[in-house]
């Protein structure tokens, strides 16, 4: 034996006995990779979670995603069987859990049935809507139940799928939860796979964690909000103000549409603070807030080169920390964040796709609400005139856009007053020619027409004006 095969037989040895003392110390706690700042055997052990999801699978991710954060299983068998078809008890337990509600009590009849109580109870879904916990669930009614858990509301009336105009589907296609087809339909009376359910429900999670601040819990301990060290911020002492004024204060916990908040709009858990708190404490929880969504603003506005006054970026904060950011997102921006990339915009431009966040989810769909509309008129005339105190929306109106029978292009728009119904948009019906706009008054209203004050308008149908003009 020679000696050069010696040394070899007894460094193979030492190798190997490295190698063991490794993974013996693996199995007491994880290999961490201090320059790569990993934990290589946590991921080792995750790929073999289930035997029918495999590493490099179109899903994998998704569904090692939820399965870290606890929002799926498996099956008893240890399988996750990505190709099934999911029902609607999975998809209802995967949905609820993912936008960030605790588990609902169990029920003795089925064991999806305390999330279909659950989801009953808070408006997810209405009666009916659900009578088989194991039945296949529509993409449609999967859409429906996500954008009521999440308070997602359609913000922009263009119909983005050719086979359907769903306010649902849409609502969460502008929050980047779902996408459609490569041919431009959604299939709304399409089954999911287990697989693309994970997808959404991925979205939907990290989407929540994205408009809460980055984190599924506020972590904010109630003796931590009397700390009196100053928290910066871009936004103006004003601008916090100003936001103070919109939101109104409140002590205790309120469920805002789409969250739990507390003190000034801000998001807590339910019980997070079962005492309430003070106005000083959430002035310092708003400002915490703000921090965060000044980072995401700042973002967007030093990737795309734009530069703003004190008072519009306080204008746009005060949008931003009502609205969430997703308003700026880079995979779907929106006519408002697309006007400020060009930086070539009109008022009334910009005003109209500012005007049009005004929406609330409800259980048919979505719906104007008054109060929103009136917030944007003041974010507005603080984005123009630097009006800081806006104690009424003077210098803009809007107009609320409705018809009997076709589809609009807007539904609400805004004009500052004492300028033109420009740009004015329109409708469309199938079977009849669109005239113009009517006000409740018989007013033609157009492009000609010198904004006075907020309106109706309603959509006048060649059929119904022949005769009448």
């Amino acid at each position: 034996m020679s000696k050069r095969w010696v040394l070899r037989l007894v460094l193979s040895i030492m190798l190997l006995a490295a190698l063991s003392a490794a993974v013996c110390a693996a199995d007491e706690e994880n290999w961490y990779d201090a320059e790569q700042q990993e934990y290589f055997w946590e991921e080792e052990q995750l790929e073999t979670v289930f035997p029918d999801v495999a590493p490099g699978s179109w899903y994998y991710d998704d569904v090692m995603y939820l399965y870290r954060n606890g929002i799926i299983g498996g099956f008893p068998d240890g399988t996750f069987r990505p190709e099934d078809r999911v029902t609607t008890g999975q998809a209802l337990k995967m949905i609820i859990l993912a936008a960030g509600y605790a588990e609902p009590e169990q029920a003795a009849s089925h064991w999806a049935r305390g999330y279909l109580n659950f989801a009953l109870e808070t408006g997810m879904l209405e009666r009916g809507e659900i009578t088989d916990l194991d039945i296949n669930m529509s993409r449609l009614l999967t859409a429906k139940v996500t954008a009521r858990a999440l308070g997602a509301a359609r913000q922009d009336l263009t119909q983005k799928f050719t086979d359907t105009n769903d306010d649902f589907a849409h609502a969460l296609s502008e929050i980047g939860i779902i996408g459609g087809y490569p041919d431009g339909t959604f299939r709304p009376e399409g089954f999911l796979t287990r697989a693309e359910l994970s997808t959404i429900v991925s979205r939907i999670y990290a989407f929540r964690i994205d408009q809460t601040g980055g984190s599924t819990d506020s972590g904010d301990d109630p003796e931590d909000l009397d700390d009196d060290t100053p928290i910066e911020l871009r936004t103006t002492d004003d601008g916090v103000e100003f936001i103070k004024a919109r939101e109104g204060f409140t002590a205790t916990a309120y469920w805002d549409y789409q969250q739990y908040s507390i003190g000034y709009g801000s998001y807590c858990e339910k019980d997070e603070f079962p005492d309430g708190i003070t106005e000083k404490q959430a002035d310092h929880l708003l400002r915490k807030r703000l921090q965060g969504f000044e980072e995401k603003l700042d973002a967007f506005l030093d990737k795309n080169n734009i530069r703003l006054s004190t008072n519009e970026y306080d204008a746009l904060i005060s949008f931003t920390y009502n609205n969430g950011d997703y308003w700026m997102s880079e995979k779907n921006p929106s006519r408002l964040a697309n006007l400020l990339i060009s930086g070539r915009y009109t008022t009334n431009e910009f005003a109209s796709a500012f005007g049009i966040w005004c929406h609330v989810t409800t259980k048919s769909g979505t719906e104007i609400y008054d109060g929103l509309i009136e917030r944007r008129l003041r974010e507005l005339k603080l984005f123009f005139y630097g009006d800081y105190n806006a104690k009424n929306s003077d210098g803009f109106s809007y107009v609320i856009f409705q018809t009997e029978k076709g589809s609009l292009e807007v539904d609400v728009a805004v004009y500052e007053t004492g300028s033109y119904y420009d740009p004015m948009f329109g409708a469309h019906c199938d079977d009849d020619e669109f005239f113009g706009w009517v006000a409740e008054d018989g007013t033609v209203i157009d492009e000609n027409t010198r904004v006075e004050k907020s309106l109706t308008l309603t959509a006048l149908w060649r059929s119904e004006a022949e005769g009448r003009f």
